[in-house]
């Protein structure tokens, strides 16, 4: 039947005809397969059929761009259409731009004018009509054929036909309108179809941007070949089409996909399949419509079997052929600081991803989901033989193999690991001598009778940052070996007068509380003091260049508590000509100490840096009330007025505001501080909210884990989504954009089901996170869902199958699946302060019906209960 329609195969009325003409069917098949630029077999086989399955024009085909066999055309220049009737999916008015605008692309590369006109005769009828419409040449309904158009001349000559069975559109939806009339008009002024895949007068449908779109430049040669130039002085040209052989020829990106290889170039790509020696070229729209063209990177996560491309400073993820929803997002998501404005290229390999821009590249770790410490590096000191910019790069076997102008490099990642681990060895011993008195001198690291003894010495370093003690240089004990660790100076002002600025900073404390500080010259000191610049080390946070950042410090504990870095592209000095290093230095060491931040603008712990005499004493009593609160007065001061208790774990009224999980974590949230324990560790760990995520409040009312590895905090009527250490950005969002209504104020407790993948929430309705819709009969008794756990819910978290449900300083444990409590605990018998408990509590839940739209609803004013599903995401309610 394509045959017949389209290569003019001969019609046969009987079967036994079309078998004793297989030789002239085999000869259409491979003029049409030359003709698509196909292996030319003669055989219907899976590529051709593919090519024949899709959409298209109904006029037959010939070669590029070639004139309608006759040279027919039109003796005048000025041509008149009409549109006798119109589609129902556009209004008349979108119709006649459509159309209109379609004309122009043709009368700006070409003396021809086009007027509309109302009058029963026209050169140009235009018309949707369907089935068999009396013309000879039927539609054949959706997805088919979608127009034909007939050459210049009297009659039927130059008329266009619509099929009205297919949906029209004005966007990449269905069919655009406006592409396909421009196709067909090319067919009224005399065109053939063209074998050129990027050509407008190409037989098969492909979206482009209309707002964007330009005549190719095949198009343009071949309406010119008929009716001659444009009268504009200056002969407009298009965009040509690239060929795969041109040895100029240049990738915006390449990735792979499912065994495939992607090589993108402005709106196309080529697709090379491992098996076949065709090379495909395709409009990128082609298969995603409503992605950009000029892709800048791309690359394949094997794991999640999705493939991210880069535009400027936007990705997109795509699974196969279809973009993921919540796309496209800010590169900002990955780490990268806001001077990275855009990715020159990208690749994934053993977990972890490879990003380049311009002479540098980046790594980021896809399990943790955070950019590695000691990035960016340099191109050429990582991967030798690599000087000039990356244009793109994917893996083949054990190759990188780069792009960069029309040339490729094969880089070797066999050698590149050999060379790695020599040179982690080699820092390894350089720490090991320097902090733990290894005592081996040259490479003799790996020598086998020096194994006890590194094993010995890597053990006592991981013990002190509590790293998994395995004896072994994996690479969590590589990371903090890579920490900037040893105190150095800026080159801004003296030795002395940076130790005189220092001490000072320390004495400001050290006068109102009984802390004594010791300086040392060598080993780990409870506070490190460094100068760095941007991503530096294993630290999680970066510098953001002159006038920014002025300075970081970690509140107390192992690794890096205490530590204090300076922004070393600050200028640094003793007066306050640039930055007062005494006065940053004494605000950071409050953080050293373990204060956040205050709203009070006289205290050296407010956020914003203000130049302040330095012979001047510096704190506030505001400061001094936050420091004593944590750590007492200085001896033989007299007694003053109680500030501020900080929680204690084993206060048997402890209570919580808030509690979640994140990753082998439980995070116990209290006004501003939280405590950490990990699974299978018995160590609690005790922080600052700040210390974390500096822009959330303190007083955390809600807080649980999704599935998609972020954390959703809630204070009133606001919530935060986290993602490793990082607040996104557009945070907070109103709770009422969840589906909550306007009389819920605040969310009490959260908790999501890992087995249903359901979350709860203590407040509400139920709704399906998918339809948005409220579901009849919900919110069902509390007692009926979680009987035995009380009117009221301060906070909640699953662990190993259990429900964790706290009230006051109470915990219920509940296990879902016999649905009642298994036992009542003390809050803080996580942090080993175990005390029994045997109570029973009476609950009761009064109850109203409240009415929200067109749901009925039950409102238990002491307790609301909210499920809904997280299978899939909302449209305006994305994980991101």
């Amino acid at each position: 039947n394509y045959l017949e329609k389209f290569y003019q195969l001969p019609r046969y009325k009987y079967q036994s005809e079309r078998k004793n003409s297989t030789s002239v069917i085999v000869e259409k098949l491979k003029e049409m397969q030359q003709f698509f630029g196909l292996n030319i077999t003669g055989k219907p086989n899976e590529e051709t059929l593919e090519i024949m399955r899709k959409p298209r024009c109904g006029v037959p085909d010939t070669g590029n761009f070639m004139i309608t066999p006759g040279n027919p055309k039109w003796k005048q220049t000025n041509l008149t259409y009409r549109i006798i009737n119109y589609t129902p999916d556009l209004s008349e008015a979108e119709v006649e731009t459509a159309l209109e605008k379609a004309f122009k692309l043709w009368s700006r590369v070409s003396p021809l004018n086009f007027t509309k006109t109302s009058q029963e005769e026209a050169d140009i009828k235009i018309a949707f009509l369907q089935g068999d419409h009396g013309d000879n040449s039927p539609f054949d309904g959706p997805n088919g054929i979608l127009a034909h158009a007939f050459q210049p001349g009297p009659g039927i000559g130059g008329d266009v036909h619509f099929d009205a069975e297919e949906t029209w559109t004005k966007t990449s939806r269905n069919y655009n309108l406006f592409l396909v009339a421009a196709h067909e008009f090319g067919h009224s002024l005399g065109l053939a179809h063209s074998s050129d895949p990027g050509a407008l007068m190409y037989p098969n449908y492909a979206f482009s941007e209309p707002s964007t779109y330009s005549l190719p430049q095949d198009d343009i040669n071949g309406i010119q070949a008929i009716y001659g130039p444009s009268s504009n002085p200056v002969q407009p040209t298009g965009p040509t089409t690239p060929t795969a052989c041109d040895p100029r020829l240049t990738f915006d990106a390449i990735t792979t996909l499912r065994g495939e290889i992607l090589f993108f170039k402005d709106k196309y790509f080529w697709r090379k399949h491992p098996h076949l020696r065709r090379v495909e070229l395709n409009f990128i729209s082609l298969f995603w419509p409503s992605l950009v063209n000029g892709i800048q990177a791309a690359y394949e996560d094997f794991d999640k079997d999705l493939i991210f491309v880069f535009k400027g400073n936007q990705y997109w993820a795509l699974s196969g052929y279809d973009i993921q929803q919540g796309y496209p997002k800010n590169i900002a998501n990955y780490g990268f600081p806001s001077s990275v404005q855009a990715i020159d290229a990208a690749v994934s390999y053993r977990g972890k991803t490879y990003f380049f821009v311009n002479n540098q590249f980046w790594r980021y770790d896809d399990q943790s989901q955070s950019m590695e410490p000691g990035y960016p590096k340099s191109i050429a000191s990582s991967f030798q033989g690599i000087e000039s910019r990356v244009d793109a790069v994917f893996q083949k076997n054990s190759f990188f193999l780069f792009f960069s102008g029309p040339r490729y490099y094969a880089f070797d990642l066999s050698a590149h690991r050999k060379m790695e681990y020599e040179e982690n060895m080699q820092l390894a011993q350089a720490y090991l001598n320097q902090f733990y008195s290894l005592e081996i001198e040259g490479s003799h690291l790996v020598q086998s009778k020096n194994r006890s003894v590194i094993d010995s010495k890597i053990r006592e370093m991981q013990a002190f940052f509590g790293l998994t003690v395995t004896g072994k240089l994996d690479s969590n004990t590589l990371e903090i070996m890579k920490t900037p660790r040893i105190v150095n100076y800026t080159p801004d002002m003296a030795r002395a007068d940076v130790d005189e600025a220092i001490q000072k900073g320390l004495e400001v404390w050290s006068k109102v509380t009984p802390l004594i500080f010791t300086k040392i010259s060598k080993g780990i000191a409870d506070i490190m003091i460094a100068f760095r610049t941007r991503v530096h080390g294993w630290c999680p946070r970066y510098f953001d260049g002159p006038l920014g950042v002025l300075g970081h410090a970690f509140p107390p504990g192992l690794g890096l508590g205490g530590d204090t870095h300076f922004d070393e592209d600050e200028n640094w000095t003793k007066d306050g000509a640039g930055f007062n290093l005494f006065l940053v230095a004494a605000h950071e060491f409050g953080h050293s100490l373990g204060l956040s931040h205050t709203n009070d603008q006289t205290a050296l712990m407010f956020p914003n840096y203000v130049s302040l005499d330095p012979s001047k004493y510096p704190l506030s009593q505001d400061d001094i009330n936050g420091i004593q609160s944590i750590y007492g007065s200085p001896p033989k001061t007299p007694a003053k007025p109680k500030g501020p208790t900080v929680p204690h774990a084993c206060d048997p009224d402890l209570t919580f505001d808030a509690i979640t999980t994140f990753r082998r974590e439980v995070m116990f949230f209290k006004g501003r501080h939280l405590w950490r324990i990990y699974y299978d560790i018995t160590d609690v760990e005790f922080e600052l909210i700040s210390s974390f995520w500096p822009s959330l409040p303190a007083d955390i009312q809600a807080a649980y884990e999704n599935p998609r590895d972020k954390i959703l905090v809630f204070k009133d009527e606001n919530f935060w989504m986290i993602r490793g250490y990082a607040v996104l950005p557009d945070y907070p969002k109103s709770i009422h954009i969840l589906g909550f209504p306007r009389r819920v104020k605040k969310i009490d407790a959260a908790v999501c089901d890992r087995n249903t993948r359901k979350t709860y929430f203590f407040v509400g309705i139920w709704y399906d996170e998918v339809t948005q819709t409220m579901d009849k009969g919900y919110p069902h008794r509390v007692v009926k869902y979680f009987p035995g756990i009380g009117l009221q819910v301060d906070a909640a978290f699953q662990h190993k199958g259990f429900f964790y449900f706290f009230r006051r300083s109470k915990q219920f444990e509940y296990d879902p699946k016999a649905k009642n409590v298994t036992r009542i605990m003390k809050t803080n018998t996580w942090f080993q302060c175990r005390e029994p408990l045997n109570s029973s509590s009476d609950f009761t839940i009064s109850e109203e019906n409240v009415h929200s739209g067109r749901v009925e609803m039950f409102y238990h004013k002491n307790l609301n209960l909210l499920i809904f599903s997280i299978v899939h995401v909302l449209k305006n309610y994305s994980y991101q």
